[in-house]
């Protein structure tokens, strides 16, 4: 019983400013842990990134490893995505285009939200189907140190094979959502 309790436990990820009532866990560590944790593949999920050499560096040993690694990113306003000012969030991990898997919404498949269009604003780390971090914390230097963030790392294997097997669903040719980028 105390097992399956343990598998199954949620914990808080709060980075930024400390009260006493939780203990502040960077989010940057917390990332590392997961990215590590994995032993088959990473699905990686980030409205903005950039920065964040450290978490470049550990996907580089993961793929050394011979993890598979997805990564769902926004891209900028000129590639047809909602980041504005800058590169899109693929130009961050450009040293793993020979590592990793990179996938994209296209403009033309994003419904409209009003004048614009309907953003890839999710936040997620995976390592194989047994721990996620879903958090608010984007991909970037500021965002995983220093500012306030708050996330929380699953380890139920039942809700983590769902969410990765969404977002394989939307990888699929069938359901015509994601598109790998060239």
């Amino acid at each position: 019983m105390q097992q399956q309790i343990t598998a199954h436990r949620t914990e808080l990820v709060i980075s930024g400013p400390t009260s006493p009532s939780v203990p502040v866990r960077l989010t940057s560590s917390v990332v590392t842990e997961v990215i590590r944790a994995a032993r088959q593949s990473l699905l990686i999920v980030s409205f903005a990134a950039y920065g964040v050499a450290d978490v470049i560096h550990e996907l580089t040993n993961a793929a050394a490893d011979g993890i598979h690694i997805d990564l769902v990113l926004e891209g900028s306003a000129e590639d047809g995505g909602t980041l504005r000012g800058g590169t899109g969030a693929p130009a961050a991990f450009a040293s793993l285009r020979d590592h990793a898997i990179f996938w994209y919404w296209p403009a033309h498949r994003r419904p409209a939200a009003g004048n614009s269009r309907a953003a890839l604003h999710a936040k997620i780390i995976t390592a194989d189907t047994h721990t996620a971090l879903i958090s608010s914390a984007n991909l970037t230097d500021r965002a995983l140190s220093s500012n306030l963030e708050v996330g929380v790392v699953l380890h139920d294997p039942n809700v983590i094979e769902r969410l990765v097997q969404h977002f394989a669903v939307l990888m699929s040719p069938q359901a015509n959502q994601l598109e790998r980028l060239a």
